[in-house]
């Protein structure tokens, strides 16, 4: 009982943090005069019973310690909970099912960019800026936006429990200056890239909702035919280049942008992970380019190939050409596919397995088989960046690993038993869900009219996979709460 009344308590400061970011819509509901269509109950509502709720479970209940165990099971918990309050706005405005709502604000907030949503461009502006902000505030994890609004108080439990998207290394030994030098490297991508829309012909508004989209690797847009939607612009080409290029900050570890800022140069080229990750994605768009697109002009190919690969790799999910078009053959579908599976990197933005998670399984393979050929009691160490992975991290990284593919596989049979989608297709929208990635072979006009079982799977799909399984079990575990 006393670990659920520290649950509690932390879920009601959460809460109560929540409430203020919920006003933000308000402003931009008042910049475009959309009070009287879409009046402030909208979203001063759900923001009421935020606070509400919060300043009673305060009250309420006293903060105690967190054990590991238990702080992931209150991040669990608090997704859940947040989202369900974030829902509330979308039912008020557009008049849908509140199942649909919460499928929209848990792709939000898990960055995932599926949508169910179509007419986005008829969207009013507050409608489209909460479903940016949702994605902001996910990118880098709902906890640590608000352990850092709380100036790093509370529990770092709660920072270990998102601590696979803020970084693998704490960037000084205090958890508050951590967390101010994570948020301000990732506000400071976001000013940046608007900036360049902006510079580059988006009105302000289409560039704002873009670099929060585009930083925290999300991919919601203000149009339904996504970046396509500009090609028309007199800048096309920089604007495709520069969501690519912050498409890959995001994707990359928020360590190496700090190494870059403090040139600490050793930190970078001697990063595997970052290795891996350049290779995985100009082999992936060579292989597109070349194999997996029709004919065309080398230049538009790669072109199209290099956008494509880095959206569905850092999992934004942006788009110049539908990956379900006849423009990629079957092989690149297989690559996008593998891509969504293994993600960016540990401590970014992005979803998916993890390079480094990929470079650990690839030594432990590499370790069998060293071993195999040796005498029996030879040790042979597996090693990442110069240093010996503990043997905590080897089991863990199995046990996700393992973990992430048997919720994709139940996932994909449960989903396929109600739906007449052929299975690759069903296959692709569960690793999407799990990878947070929002692509998918699952046709627009298919997907909006999904099974509610189907959408109900995708939604614990894509919690559980932006907390990395675990969390989610331990839900269920007796052992967290005695």
């Amino acid at each position: 009982m006393r670990k659920l009344a520290a649950v509690l308590h932390y879920l009601g400061v959460v809460l109560i943090a929540f409430a203020f970011l919920q006003a933000l819509p308000l402003v931009v509901s008042a910049i475009y005069s959309e009070t009287v269509e879409f009046p402030f109950r909208i979203y001063v509502i759900p923001a009421a019973i935020s606070i509400g709720i919060g300043l009673g479970l305060v009250t309420a209940f006293r903060p105690r310690p967190l054990e590991p165990g238990t702080g992931m099971a209150v991040a669990a918990i608090g997704w859940f909970g947040l989202s369900l309050i974030g829902a509330v706005p979308y039912w008020l405005a557009l008049k849908i099912t509140f199942l649909d709502a919460l499928f929209e604000t848990t792709s939000g907030f898990t960055t995932t960019g599926m949508t169910l949503f179509t007419g986005i461009d008829g969207l009013p502006h507050s409608i489209l800026f909460w479903r940016a902000l949702t994605q902001w505030i996910g990118g880098l994890g709902i906890f640590t936006l608000f352990l850092f609004i709380a100036r790093g108080s509370g529990t770092p439990v709660l920072y270990l429990a998102e601590s696979h998207k803020a970084a693998t290394k704490r960037f000084s030994p205090g958890l508050f200056s951590s967390l101010r030098i994570l948020w301000g490297i990732y506000a400071g991508l976001t000013l940046l890239c608007g900036l360049l829309l902006w510079a580059e012909g988006m009105d302000p508004f289409d560039a704002a909702v873009h670099a929060l989209t585009t930083v925290s690797t999300g991919g919601f847009s203000t149009h339904d035919a996504s970046i396509a939607y500009f090609a028309s612009y007199p800048h096309y080409a920089a604007i495709e280049g520069t969501i690519i290029l912050f498409m890959f900050l995001g994707g990359t570890s928020f360590i190496v942008h700090w190494n870059l800022l403090r040139r600490r140069w050793d930190g970078i080229i001697h990063n595997s992970e970052l290795k891996l990750w350049l290779g995985v994605l100009i082999a992936a768009t060579l292989a597109v380019a070349f194999l997996g697109t029709g004919a065309g002009a080398i230049g538009s190919r790669l072109r199209i190939a290099l956008f494509q690969v880095v959206s569905i790799a850092t999992s934004t999910g942006f788009s110049t050409v539908d990956i379900n078009s006849p423009t990629f053959t079957p092989l690149a579908h297989q690559i996008f596919l593998l891509l969504m599976l293994i993600g960016g990197c540990v401590g970014s933005t992005s979803g998916g397995m993890k390079m480094r998670r990929i470079g650990i399984i690839g030594r432990i393979v590499r370790q069998y088989l060293q071993r195999a050929s040796r005498p029996a009691h030879a040790v042979v160490a597996i090693t990442y960046d110069g240093e010996i992975v503990p043997r905590e991290e080897l089991n863990r990284t199995v046990v996700i690993a393992f973990s992430w593919l048997g919720v994709i596989a139940v996932g994909a049979l449960v989903t396929g038993a109600f739906t007449s989608l052929p299975a690759f297709s069903v296959i692709s929208g569960m690793v999407s869900a799990v990878g947070n990635m929002g692509p998918s072979f699952i046709p627009r006009q298919g997907f909006t009219g999904i099974s509610p079982v189907i959408k109900v799977f995708y939604i614990l799909g894509m919690v559980a996979g932006r907390l990395e399984i675990l969390p989610i079990l331990l839900i269920f575990s007796r052992r967290v709460w005695r």
